[in-house]
């Protein structure tokens, strides 16, 4: 193969489609198989029937999300060093200057927890009644499973995640400390959204498991008020949203409104459609 085969591969594998796919196909035959093991709910249909949507998002979503993410993390640092090129040329590369000095799985360990405290409280930002509708497309899936982790309005992604990717780097950690944990949220998201019994055991307040992130996603006088951390329900613990009892299960998952379309198109439009008497109120969190 010569040097110009290679270098059409090697950019094609750099695709965020392609290797989105990549872990879409690793995802459903880790998870699928895990599903028919040791399910939470056993008549939940293996394969559901608005898979496809999902599977959309998994692969669209990438392409589509790069550009924007590049611009935000971009804009952020030119404001920064006051368009400064070459620092931040530097900084976007390397990081910043004490990065060098902090061992990389450390760096590894504080994005995780800095990210895990941001998104707990941009998600329960989006569980209030003014950004609720856009959060709502994440809830809508009546049987939730690993292929559900993606289902996001762009309104409410980009704050969620993209944002918070960039406040790491705008902080200076190294780039490869955001990159290490890339197999990681793939795998984690899709785990905790699994249709599978794992609590955890005594771990349950260490570590969020696909029960803990279930009772999420039940109805708002279940558990759908609580759980809003990513990766450790601590968060959850610390600031009064913690729920799982052990003598219950979590119950349907889904919305309480039923007027939330079936196509992708009716997921961007949704949050802007007039809403229905005794709507999306019910679901917000009551705090």
């Amino acid at each position: 193969m010569g040097a110009a085969e290679t270098g059409l591969i090697d950019r094609l594998l750099q695709l965020p489609t392609l290797q989105a796919g990549g872990w879409l196909l690793l995802c459903a035959a880790l998870f699928s198989a895990l599903q028919m093991l040791t399910p939470h709910d056993r008549d939940q249909p293996l394969v559901r029937k608005d898979a496809w949507l999902d599977a959309f998002y998994w692969l669209i979503g990438p392409a589509v999300y790069a550009g924007i993410s590049t611009t935000i993390v971009i804009a952020g640092f030119w404001l920064i060093f006051g368009g400064d090129v070459e620092a931040i040329r530097h900084y976007a590369v390397n990081g910043a200057d004490w990065a060098a000095d902090v061992p990389l799985w450390l760096q590894v360990i504080l994005v995780l927890v800095i990210s895990d405290l941001y998104m707990y409280w941009c998600h329960r930002m989006f569980h209030g009644r003014t950004l609720w509708r856009f959060h709502a497309v994440h809830h809508s899936a009546e049987n939730m499973d690993w292929l559900h982790a993606v289902r996001f309005h762009p309104v409410n992604y980009i704050p969620h995640a993209m944002l918070s990717s960039a406040l790491i780097l705008w902080m200076g950690f190294a780039p490869a400390a955001l990159m290490v944990l890339v197999p990681f949220n793939y795998l984690y998201s899709s785990m905790v959204h699994a249709n599978l019994n794992w609590t955890f055991g005594p771990l349950r307040y260490v570590f969020a498991s696909p029960v803990f992130h279930r009772w999420h996603h039940t109805g708002p006088d279940e558990g759908g008020s609580s759980n809003f951390a990513p990766t450790f329900p601590v968060l959850d613990l610390m600031f009064g949203t913690f729920h799982m009892p052990q003598d219950q299960k979590p119950g349907k998952t889904g919305l309480v409104e039923q007027d939330m379309p079936a196509t992708l198109s009716g997921h961007l439009l949704y949050p802007f459609r007039k809403r229905l008497p005794g709507g999306s109120v019910a679901a917000v969190e009551q705090s």
